[in-house]
């Protein structure tokens, strides 16, 4: 094994501007935004900074590209956060001392470009989608929320070390709970937060306790001296803690799957991710920075950065693997049968984060990666514009109540067009290149993969993959027939409506219900703060495929190559078997995804009335209700978990109270009791006292008499 990246930095003063210019624009409004209530200064505090992050981001980038493919690498360290003194690592004792620093190098300046350049789009969107709240004077507090985020998302993919990324970590998770549950006097929103933020915990556990496990294996939690250091470890004969030896891969293993595990939680996967869907109780704009462009994407970005420990534990990465493709179909199914906009979309969500995770555990980081990219581009394209479909429609999520939008919205319909194309994988969009490395990535470990070659696993993850796509292709088919095609069916005046024949458990979504638009006034485009986002978004999701376009169509696949010298990997398998990767390409992007695209043009076409589904559903209820509540996960979790959790507090509540509590008031009042009879020779009278006095002498007198 071997890297190309040597731990060689070059130092420069802008960094440490890129992270905290937006807590600065965080700062400023959160302390005089209530009192200036001018929210133009808010949206030059709050769009400004973001901007301006951007901006030197860009920069930087230009500057990274100059470098030596060697040495791309930028750092500022601002101060010595803490030196934990000398620990014993390996029978060896080793001083470590963690900074405040931050680095800039291909995986983190590509990330940095993202969360700020997207992160400006969707505050530009939020400035005209909060219409509401620019006049009750709640806007200043959500723009502060959202400068707080990228702050915290900055510190998680800048910072040189992993205590850096974990303070960014635990930082994106405080600001979801604030932004899920803006909305805080709507129980459904607090109940949301609180969710999101339960559910990050368990996964946040599991990552505290793979970067203890690391320190303790390499003594360091800096990127570069961990990288450095693994080639001495994994050539150790075996590695003690705890007590126990073992070989360095079981070690590696135990962090991988720890790791993971946080992953989990960040990434919504199996079985941690029920959290993202009802995290669509914030506004839309949140939905957009949090789910799709950046939050979501930090596990992807952690199995990145520590490559160098899962490529060694092999455990770990087909534990990635299989949970990545289960989350890819299971999530995609669930999209089949949902009705508000927004779930469909959180339920894609979850599907594509399985594939990214796909990609990592066939060790394709780099194409997990380039998805990642690829996903922020469609997938905020459709978050927005379904935040501009909900606001034209008088803040309607669902779908039935739509209809007929292509006509009156031409610019949002245009962008969310091109968006579904690229998730559906049809050449020549980015999602066609990005998935599409992905599947070929896992099919290559089966079919030539060199020790996994021959290996049912991946096979059967490939399907899985597949099939997931072929269900991807047809929800958001059905999206945008249900949204944009037909007649405008209004408050649900459609004679199709499927509402009662469908939903037997009734319509229990969420709406965001804070527009103030006149309802007898229909649908129309938004203002250009909105639409203009969402095709500057549209327009990435339709060439962004281009940046890694693949060699055996032509291309060079740069990003890989801008990635590869991150990357502590094992040497390349079998050189790809082109005709059999050509006729895979072929059958997915102009065969499978097509194909399902048009069944759901089939199925919810203007002219098909709908009469397919409902006919399913008519003779197949049961099927219906288990898809369209989530295979009653979240119910299995409040009856399994929950509930024996609440029920064994109350239990406990009532033993402390009615048991403990009971012995120790038992104690009390014999305590008092006795005291009583104390009480009484305690009376304060002198002469009974003497009286007493003289009783005790003549008893002694008596004993010593009779004695």
């Amino acid at each position: 094994m071997e890297s190309a990246m040597h731990a060689v930095s070059t130092p420069t003063s802008l960094l440490g501007l890129v992270v905290f210019l937006p807590l600065f624009g965080f700062i400023i409004n959160g302390l005089t935004g209530r009192k200036l209530k001018n929210n133009k200064v808010v949206d030059l505090f709050a769009l400004g900074t973001v901007g301006a992050s951007f901006l030197i981001s860009c920069v930087l980038f230009v500057k990274l590209i100059g470098m030596e493919e060697g040495v791309r690498s930028l750092h500022q360290s601002l101060w010595t956060w803490m030196t934990p003194g000398a620990a014993v690592v390996n029978g060896g004792v080793t001083h470590a001392t963690i900074e405040w620093a931050y680095k800039f190098d291909p995986l983190s300046g590509a990330m940095a470009l993202l969360v700020t350049g997207a992160g400006f789009l969707i505050h530009l969107f939020s400035a005209g989608y909060m219409g509401e709240e620019r006049n009750d004077g709640r806007y200043y507090r959500f723009m502060a929320y959202m400068n707080l985020f990228v702050f915290s998302m900055l510190n998680l993919v800048l910072g040189a070390n992993i205590l850096m990324m974990f303070l960014g970590w635990e930082g994106v998770g405080l600001c979801s709970y604030l932004l899920i549950g803006f909305y805080f006097d709507k129980d459904f929103a607090a109940a949301a937060a609180k969710k999101a933020f339960v559910f990050n915990r368990v996964g946040d556990m599991g990552f505290m306790v793979g970067f203890f496990l690391l320190f303790m294996v390499a003594g360091s939690l800096d990127y570069d001296t961990l990288m450095g250091s693994f080639h001495g470890i994994s050539a150790l004969p075996v590695i003690t803690l705890f007590g126990h030896t073992a070989a360095p891969a079981f070690w590696f293993n135990i962090i991988g799957v720890c790791l993971f595990l946080g992953a989990c939680g960040k990434s919504a996967q199996i079985p941690l991710y029920v959290w993202l869907p009802d995290a669509m109780a914030g506004p839309t704009p949140v939905s957009a920075l949090i789910h799709a462009a950046t939050m979501v994407t930090s596990g992807l970005y952690m199995i990145t950065r520590f490559n160098f420990i899962f490529v060694q534990a092999p455990l770990a990465m087909e534990t990635v693997l299989v949970i990545g493709s289960l989350t890819a179909i299971f999530a995609a199914s669930m999209g089949l049968a949902q009705y508000d906009i927004k779930k469909v979309l959180a339920y894609s969500t979850v599907s594509q984060l399985g594939y990214m995770f796909m990609g990592m555990g066939a060790g394709a980081f780099t194409a997990g990666m380039f998805h990642v990219f690829t996903h922020a581009f469609f997938k905020a394209t459709l978050f927005l514009g379904s935040g501009a479909v909900i606001v034209a429609c008088h803040h309607e999520q669902d779908m039935r109540n739509m209809g007929g939008l292509r006509k009156l919205m031409p610019i949002t319909f245009a962008s969310m067009l091109a968006a579904t194309l690229a998730i559906a994988g049809i050449p020549p969009f980015s999602g066609f290149f990005s998935k599409d490395e992905i599947l070929w990535r896992v099919f290559e470990q089966w079919y030539q993969g060199g020790t996994h070659a021959g290996s049912s696993l991946y096979l059967i993850c490939w399907i899985l993959g597949m099939l997931g796509a072929f269900m991807t292709a047809f929800y958001m088919m059905r999206l945008m027939v249900m949204t944009f095609f037909g007649e405008y069916r209004g408050a649900g005046n459609d004679p199709h409506h499927l509402a009662v024949a469908s939903d037997p458990h009734g319509h229990d979504d969420h709406h965001e219900d804070h527009g103030h638009e006149d309802h007898h006034n229909g649908p129309k485009e938004v203002a250009w703060t909105m639409w203009l986002p969402v095709a500057i978004l549209g327009v990435l999701a339709v060439v962004g495929g281009f940046l890694n376009l693949p060699l055996s169509l032509g291309g060079g696949e740069h990003f890989s190559k801008w990635l590869e010298p991150l990357l502590y990997r094992e040497p390349a398998a079998a050189v790809h078997a082109s005709n059999v990767e050509y006729g895979l390409m072929i059958f997915s992007g102009l065969v499978w995804a097509p194909f399902a695209m048009f069944l759901a043009w089939r199925f919810y076409g203007a002219d098909a009335v709908w009469s397919t589904p409902k006919a399913f559903v008519t003779r197949f209820p049961r099927v219906f209700a288990w898809v369209h509540n989530k295979y009653f996960v979240d119910e299995g979790y409040q009856a399994g978990i929950i509930d024996p959790v609440v029920k064994g507090s109350v239990g406990l509540w009532k033993f402390d109270a009615g048991v403990i509590d009971g012995l120790v008031n038992l104690t009390a009042w014999l305590l008092r009791q006795g005291s009583g009879g104390f009480k009484r020779l305690q009376s304060g009278r002198v002469q009974n006292y003497a009286f007493l006095m003289f009783l005790g002498f003549l008893a002694i007198a008596l004993w010593k008499y009779l004695a």
